[in-house]
């Protein structure tokens, strides 16, 4: 997992180049796969929706057709004289029967001069299997056992359409006279007669040859049974290696083609009418379509590869006369500014770049240059420290002279402020010890003692864990001065000043506080004010040490650090400064 977040973090620009040329390319073509999914699905539902049309015209028409021959059994079914010339003579085989049948004949012919479509109308007698024809005559039927014969036996409808039916003309005759054959049962006392109506299927082809259709598109009608007994355009050979499509819009596979097949049922006939569209017909203009965006979609693909190869070109060389002018400054060796040819944001950032390396070396002058002062500045401080040495090496040669007279006031005074100016030098340290600061403030208040004889009393009360821990230098010393200078001294009466250190909680507290005149509130408030001021201009004398003070707490420690002052004039003030623990050192 590591090396594969290396590997991403160190991907170079032409590796995001590519990925985004690839993924545009990706996005792209599945945006154009989509388009023609959803173009094709929109005109397959056209050719559907056209082909129901077209289909519907054809069934309407072939059910029109029907129902005219269906009207035409109705009447000759219920016509009474042809119904008393069966019962009378039943029996198509005997002799006494021939003037009958030549009235049947009659009746028969009549009927059917009414439709020129049909090709005869003839009545079928199951008991001597005999059939009188308008156009054959009286013949025998042709085979034992007709199956449209158990059909209509076994049904319990009185009629029934049947195409390609055995024996309903002369064997002889029969060859290129290929019928559909409405049967209807005629009324009697055990139905022995059938009425049959023939006409020629080619009838079928004047109603699918006026339907306009795709080049190609086959016609095929099957009866209830699925029996396939009429089709136009279609060969025998696709018809039977053609799959039987269940849907009403399905597509099939017929000797190495793709076929859309519609299908819709009549609910005059029952029959299915079948339109079989080449799929090439209705693809041709989408294919040709896709063929021509396949082309544009390569082309687009290449000039965005080539425009994305220049682009990369462009960014690239500026970027890496940027890199080899920036190893060359990180080793140390003589910058040359980078030439700069163009004015977009690549030449910007060269032009700044440029501008950033010189001012770079002019300000590592310029640090050379503040570095050779400092260190002369450091020398001259270094002889200034001469002065303090020989002022406290002078005080302590005084102190053994008040020794040796045996002046104790005067010595008790010089040592405490030998050791006063010792201990402020802290041998350079800007960091002291609680004690250490303890111990300078303690030498401090006891010449401020001996300046002002029982003026104030002196409360320590320091916290023997917080002995160890280091504040800054010259941390409290300027408070006591102040509150020595500033309220004990102007308080008519002796005054305590009290020095507290100690912890609460997660915080060190140092309070300076005393007895003194104290500060009216609105001094205070000002006081404040000029204290936390951000610039020290017009900052009184009064305030210069606490402010002093503040602004290297601020600095030194920022918000861990607290700072406040109270005040109840003539009773006390007290000075407090909290800083976090984790803040102080050891």
């Amino acid at each position: 997992m590591k090396k594969m977040l290396n590997k991403r973090n160190h991907s170079t620009i032409k590796n995001k180049l590519m990925v985004i040329v690839i993924g545009h390319l990706l996005l792209f073509s599945v945006l154009l796969f989509t388009l023609f999914m959803w173009f094709q699905s929109v005109l397959e539902n056209k050719i559907s929706a056209l082909a129901m049309q077209t289909m519907d015209m054809i069934i309407n028409h072939v059910d029109l057709y029907m129902e005219s021959h269906i009207r035409l059994s109705d009447t000759i079914a219920i016509d009474s004289s042809l119904i008393k010339l069966l019962r009378e003579h039943p029996d198509f085989s005997s002799p006494g029967s021939v003037w009958s049948m030549v009235q049947l004949l009659e009746k028969l012919k009549s009927f059917s001069a009414m439709n020129q479509s049909i090709d005869s109308v003839s009545i079928y007698n199951m008991g001597s299997r005999k059939i009188l024809s308008t156009t054959d005559g009286i013949f025998n039927m042709s085979v034992d056992r007709a199956e449209w014969e158990e059909v209509i036996r076994s049904s319990t409808e009185p009629l029934t359409m049947i195409a390609d039916a055995e024996g309903v003309v002369p064997r002889y005759a029969g060859r290129g006279r290929s019928m559909i054959s409405v049967m209807r049962k005629l009324p009697g006392q055990e139905q022995e007669h059938i009425l049959l109506i023939n006409f020629n299927k080619k009838i079928l082809d004047m109603y699918t040859g006026s339907a306009k259709l795709w080049q190609g598109t086959g016609i095929a009608i099957s009866d209830e049974r699925g029996k396939v007994f009429y089709t136009a355009r279609l060969t025998e050979e696709q018809l039977d290696k053609m799959p039987i499509a269940k849907k009403a819009y399905d597509s099939i596979a017929v000797m190495g083609q793709k076929y859309i097949v519609v299908n819709k049922t009549s609910h005059v006939t029952g029959w299915t009418t079948s339109l079989i569209i080449p799929y090439r017909e209705i693809m041709s203009d989408v294919l040709v379509m896709q063929r021509v965006v396949v082309v544009i979609f390569s082309l687009l693909a290449f000039i965005m590869l080539i425009t994305f190869g220049l682009l990369y070109l462009q960014i690239f060389n500026p970027i890496k006369r940027l890199i080899q002018s920036m190893v060359q400054i990180e080793k140390g060796l003589s910058f040359k500014p980078i030439p700069i040819d163009r004015m977009d944001e690549l030449g910007y950032l060269q032009k700044r770049f440029n501008d950033m390396v010189h001012n770079e070396q002019s300000m590592r002058k310029t640090i050379y240059e503040e570095q050779l002062h400092k260190k002369d500045i450091e020398l001259k401080f270094l002889q200034s420290q001469v002065n303090p040495h020989f002022l406290y090496n002078t005080l302590d040669s005084i102190y053994w002279l008040a020794e040796e007279r045996e002046l104790d006031e005067i010595s008790e005074v010089v040592l405490d402020l030998s050791r006063f100016f010792r201990l402020s030098l802290s041998r350079g340290k800007d960091y002291v010890t609680v004690k250490e600061s303890v111990e300078h403030l303690d030498y401090y208040l006891r010449l401020q003692q001996f300046r002002h004889a029982d003026k104030f009393e002196v409360i320590w009360a320091v916290d023997e864990e917080l002995q160890e821990i280091k504040i800054m230098k010259l941390m409290l010393q300027p408070i006591v001065e102040n509150a020595i200078v500033h309220s004990l001294e102007r308080a008519a009466e002796p005054c305590q000043l009290t020095i507290a250190i100690y912890r609460e909680h997660e915080d060190a507290c140092f309070t300076v506080t005393d007895t003194g005149i104290g500060i009216g509130r609105d001094r205070l408030s000002s006081l404040m004010k000029e204290m936390m001021r951000e610039d020290g201009n017009g900052i009184s004398g009064t305030t210069y040490g606490l402010r002093n003070v503040y602004q290297r707490l601020l600095i030194q420690y920022g918000d861990d650090m607290s700072f406040g002052i109270r005040s109840e004039p003539m009773k006390e003030t007290c000075v407090s400064i909290r800083i976090r623990l984790t803040r102080l050192k050891r």
